[in-house]
């Protein structure tokens, strides 16, 4: 457990810009690992967070590379404990918010070819005491960034009679959608993919306005949400109206600031400021909650003491799909084929391959696993 770090940086330590920055240290973790320096590593990226979770091999340190000066650093079970939380919604802006599970699940999903069977078992671990303890002790109707947003509505002179739009019909923007409808507000959406745009405003029954209009209609609304993924602004806030109020919920940020703005803008880094004010009451609510994931937390670290094949298995078949996914995009933009179809056909030959080894229960049988895992022998492991 000594050698487990976790380097944190979030919303109230950090700005978007610095979160985002960090990032970049990344690119130099499968050099690090290639050469033994760090032995598994999974970078995590949500809204309001940038962090990296480590094992790193007996006695050593975290490399002057990944160092960062404003970063929280975890060290063993408090490391641990520190995911749980974060995976409750403990430490989110948004106390108690369950969006965060989902992003942590992609980051994680996404560290295949750094992450080993330690982490993975971690990981595997805190999710599922995470979904455990939300059965049992969440207060529920839990807060979430949209809401905080959406909050500063009503200080609009014609709330709730006010036109919105919603810029992203993701994740964010679904939950957003919700939001808006629970509070009357009448609202249009708009996305890149026409698909998931449509399923979106159809869901709520909202006008649907087409990708390419939105910026030439956006003076039309009263306020703005901006949903996207994009690594860029997409709006700046001097083509905004006068008291225009406009919703940057991205990160990196979607809305280029101007001084000389009339409009209203409000975005992570400015909700940061407030945040815990509004959520004050509710915090109490999750106070059981948080006394329950202190014991969970050395539940996990008790089961890290030991890992088995089933943990390997696991291990192959997160890398094996990850790269099939890969593969099947790559076939798919040079043939133009189906790529989920792709997915499917690749999927399925891998599960043949694999099937023979998943009947063996001899003594060689995690050892196999093991190596098909890409983890070192280690003579001390059986």
């Amino acid at each position: 457990m000594k050698e487990l770090r976790c380097l944190s940086l979030d919303y109230s330590i950090a700005s978007t810009a610095e979160r985002d920055a960090a990032k970049g240290m990344w690119t130099a973790l499968p050099g690090l690992k290639e050469r033994g320096i760090i032995l598994e590593a999974v970078p995590v990226a949500t809204c309001n967070r940038t962090e990296l979770y480590l094992r790193l091999p007996p006695g050593g340190t975290v490399p002057k590379v990944l160092a960062d000066p404003h970063a929280r650093v975890f060290s063993g079970e408090e490391a641990v404990l520190h995911l749980l939380r974060v995976l409750l919604g403990l430490e989110s802006m948004a106390c108690g918010e369950s969006s965060i599970v989902g992003q942590i699940r992609d980051s994680y999903g996404g560290a295949a070819d750094l992450c080993g069977a330690w982490l993975h078992r971690m990981f595997q671990g805190a999710f599922r005491m995470a979904k455990l303890l939300r059965t049992c002790y969440h207060p529920g109707r839990e807060p979430s960034v949209p809401w905080l947003m959406a909050e500063r509505l009503r200080t609009h002179e014609l709330f709730p009679d006010i036109r919105a739009l919603i810029i992203g019909a993701g994740e964010m923007g679904t939950e957003t959608a919700r939001i808006l409808s629970g509070l009357g507000v009448a609202f249009s959406v708009t996305n890149r993919s026409g698909g998931r745009c449509r399923m979106l405003a159809e869901q709520f029954g909202s006008p649907v306005l087409p990708w390419e209009e939105w910026m030439g209609k956006a003076g039309k609304f009263d306020a703005l949400f901006f949903c996207t993924g994009a690594p860029y602004p997409v709006f700046q806030a001097c083509c905004a109206e006068k008291n225009q109020y406009i919703f940057d919920l991205g990160s990196p940020p979607q809305v280029e600031r101007d001084n000389s703005s009339q409009a209203f803008l409000l975005s992570i880094d400015d909700l940061a400021e407030t945040a815990g004010e509004v959520t004050a009451e509710y915090r109490k609510k999750l106070r059981k909650l948080e006394s329950e994931a202190v014991d969970a937390a050395q539940s996990i670290c008790a089961e890290l003491t030991a890992l088995s094949a089933e943990t390997y298995k696991r291990l192959v078949l997160l890398r094996a799909e990850r790269i099939v996914a890969d593969r099947a995009n790559r076939t798919a933009r040079k043939t133009g084929a189906d790529a989920d179809h792709l997915r499917r056909m690749g999927w399925s030959i891998v599960k043949a391959l694999l099937s023979p080894a998943f009947s063996e229960s001899d003594p060689h049988a995690r050892r196999l696993w093991k190596i098909l895992a890409g983890e070192m022998e280690d003579p001390d492991d059986e």
